[in-house]
């Protein structure tokens, strides 16, 4: 909803509006679903990292500049969320470039490997993970702070206000263009546009089908609910509507595609770039000698 009150409130065209909200749906897509084991995904702590980051905010930018800013407007309000919930790891998979802390739990020194000479400040805090879900929580191995927190705890208030205030906006604005007061949603009825139509409904249906089985998922995870063969084929299904719905777009905007093809290689060359200017500055941070004295830090990021 907060998607398409800003849609609504900044371009005021019903399809600006549609491909926003539906933007602003994509990223909780690593989710716990069938293609990361439980275990896998446990320890690595996916969710809120995998599509919650600036390059995958680029790639979904590449598809359409709308869906972008829905999904960096989902990421952002994830941002402001406390540890409990997770936060977000903007810098993903770049901050995955360094696996090691100084200091654990309890902010007490690690004892250092010679092999690793680039370290994360601290391990999570004991606070910062004691009341989070299950399947959120570190595994065996305790993980370096990455994260992104605000102030937020999601699923309270602030989240009710988010949806119950972005739904009154956009009725606001939707009865005001209707009466004729102030125009701010273009609500003439137009024709139909296929190359447009045809590939957004068929995402969307692929979208709502990857909630469905994520809400499937949850229930198994509670034992409410047995069969898995129709969680995983739902999910298999979503994932394919939504591929074939990309590309149908493709095949039917041709002319997009070519202006979208055109920014291919300033992209390529800015990603190659940061990974470039990443790698030398690990490089160049790990052939610095590792402290002898134990009163000395190593390189701490």
């Amino acid at each position: 909803m907060f998607g398409i009150a800003v849609g609504a409130v900044f371009f005021g065209k019903p399809e600006i509006i549609l491909l926003v909200g539906l933007g602003s749906a994509i990223p909780d897509l690593d989710r716990e679903y069938g293609f990361l084991s439980k275990e896998y995904f446990t320890r690595l702590q996916i969710h809120r990292a995998l599509c919650h980051n600036f390059l995958f905010l680029g790639l979904v930018y590449l598809v359409n500049p709308f869906l972008g800013l829905g999904a960096f407007l989902h990421t952002l309000l994830d941002a402001l969320t406390t540890a409990r919930d997770r936060g977000v790891e903007w810098l993903y998979p770049f901050t995955r470039l360094v696996n090691r802390a100084a200091y654990d739990y309890n902010g007490d020194r690690i004892e250092l490997d010679p092999k690793h000479k680039i370290y994360l400040l601290q391990n999570e805090l004991p606070v910062l993970t004691k009341e989070t879900t299950k399947d959120l929580k570190p595994g065996r191995q305790t993980l370096p702070w990455r994260r992104t927190y605000g102030p937020a705890l999601s699923g309270g208030l602030l989240d009710q206000g988010i949806f119950l205030g972005s739904l009154a906006i956009a009725l606001l604005l939707l009865l005001s263009s209707a009466l004729g007061l102030q125009k701010f949603i273009d609500i003439t009825i137009r024709p139909i546009d296929p190359s447009f139509d045809f590939p957004f409904w068929i995402g969307v249906l692929g979208v709502g089908l990857s909630f469905v089985e994520g809400e499937l998922g949850r229930k198994q995870l509670m034992k409410k609910f047995k069969p898995d063969r129709i969680y995983k084929a739902l999910f298999y299904l979503s994932i394919g509507i939504m591929i074939f719905a990309v590309i149908l777009g493709a095949i039917m905007n041709p002319q997009l595609v070519l202006a979208t093809a055109g920014k291919i290689p300033y992209i390529a060359a800015g990603i190659a770039l940061v990974i470039l200017v990443s790698v030398v500055m690990l490089k160049i941070r790990s052939s610095k000698p590792l402290p002898m004295n134990a009163a000395e830090e190593p390189t701490i990021i």
